[in-house]
């Protein structure tokens, strides 16, 4: 068990890794605006660049590494990752930045994909649940880390020299990953497309997602124009409300434990209900109407705010450990999840595309206020969605179930 978790907290780790190239080069945006010229446009691409590999290749990626194994996959993903800092780091332009962050998204895409699969695999039926719960939370961890450690490093080295210290964090992850066992995430005999329930699950996903990453991006505008509050502070308040999903991630993954894999859709569908149906409640106290602003007030908005990010890491933690669960009820074999973990990352980074833009036409066509109802609705809609795709997942089993025989009477 305990060597099981090794594995479990490295894969993790590999994850935190791969999430904090998201982190990096927004918190190096100032640097590159200065040095290479770059508009303020080409900077936001720059940073979003990593996300586009997913939107557009999460499922072609997935049924790739179907074939390829997960654990080579992995290997693949960490070496893009090491050669995309390096290029970043010594490349002679733009042009060769965009380049190493276009190898940087794939490098990241093999690794989200890849990754939870070998923790399914290593976790085993009991702790599978509690195991993804925890891979749930390595986009924020990611996040955190990979600004807080560029912001810091960039006090003694150049944005050249920051992206190879990267590189080779990603080549000791790389050098560490071989201490996985090698009779796990072996590839599959073919190509198996992911059934109608994986769909259903990350498309609720994908509106899951638009709604936070939106709500995210947006916060620290609204907190300044609205609220008044200092450009400092508002970083901070959105901050923590970005680490607040990690407890409910946490919250999740010991009540899925403790509730075992027999009682895990009943115990899911409760889960994901908190994550976002008390969320969607709490944003009309985040973005209150003009009436009951003095109401609720700038402390309370920013509470509120904290509050229904904390509740809501919930909904990822438990997609993610149904995930397997879905896959497994229709295929009857978790080698399949790779190609599922490819539909769930293309919706994920659909969504954290989609997400900012239309919550801001949002804001600016109808103010502020109009975003508490726009995503309460959204998701409202990933709920139901996330629902339909459990009772796909239950009359797909029933269906795949054996015949219960007549009794034999003589």
């Amino acid at each position: 068990m305990a060597q099981r978790w090794t594995g479990i907290m490295l894969l993790w780790g590999i994850g935190v890794l791969a999430a904090a190239q998201l982190g990096k080069v927004a918190a190096l945006v100032p640097f590159l605006l200065q040095d290479l010229g770059l508009s303020l446009v080409e900077a936001g691409w720059l940073v979003s660049l990593i996300e586009a590999g997913g939107a557009s290749l999460g499922l072609a990626a997935g049924l790739v590494i179907t074939r390829l194994g997960s654990r080579r996959a992995l290997t693949i993903g960490l070496v893009l990752l090491a050669a995309a800092s390096l290029g970043e780091g010594l490349g002679p332009g733009v042009a060769a930045l965009f380049a190493a962050r276009l190898a940087e998204s794939l490098g990241y895409l093999f690794i989200v994909i890849a990754a939870p699969s070998l923790v399914a695999a290593l976790a085993g039926p009991e702790q599978r649940a509690a195991a993804l719960a925890l891979w749930s939370t390595f986009v924020p961890a990611g996040l955190a880390i990979g600004a807080a450690l560029t912001g810091a490093a960039t006090a003694l080295l150049s944005w050249q020299g920051v992206m190879l210290g990267w590189a080779a964090a990603a080549m000791i992850a790389l050098s560490a990953s071989y201490l996985l066992p090698h009779d796990v995430g072996r590839h599959a005999s073919g190509y198996v497309m992911p059934g109608r329930s994986v769909w259903l699950l990350a498309a609720g996903f994908g509106c899951y997602t638009a709604v936070e990453v939106g709500f995210l991006a947006l916060l620290p505008a609204y907190l300044t124009e609205e609220w008044g509050f200092g450009p400092g502070l508002a970083d901070g308040i959105t901050g923590g409300a970005s680490a607040a999903t990690l407890a409910g991630s946490a919250a999740s993954a010991r009540v899925l434990r403790r509730a075992g894999p027999h009682h895990g859709r009943g115990v899911a569908l409760r889960l994901v209900a908190l994550g976002l149906i008390v969320p969607a409640l709490l944003l009309f106290a985040a973005f209150p109407p003009n009436g009951e602003r003095a109401l609720i007030g700038a402390a309370g908005v920013a509470l509120a705010s904290v509050t229904l990010n904390a509740v809501s890491g919930t909904a990822p933690a438990v997609v993610l450990a149904r995930l397997a669960d879905l896959v497994q009820a229709a295929s009857g074999r978790l080698p399949d999840m790779a190609a599922a973990n490819g539909v769930l990352a293309q919706f994920d980074a659909a969504g954290s595309l989609a997400g900012p833009p239309f919550l801001g036409y949002v804001a600016s066509r109808w103010g502020w206020p109009a975003i508490a109802p726009t995503a309460a609705l959204a998701s409202l809609i990933s709920f139901g969605l996330i629902v339909l795709a459990e009772q796909a997942s239950r009359r797909a089993s029933l269906c795949a179930a054996p015949p219960i025989s007549a009794p034999n009477t003589r």
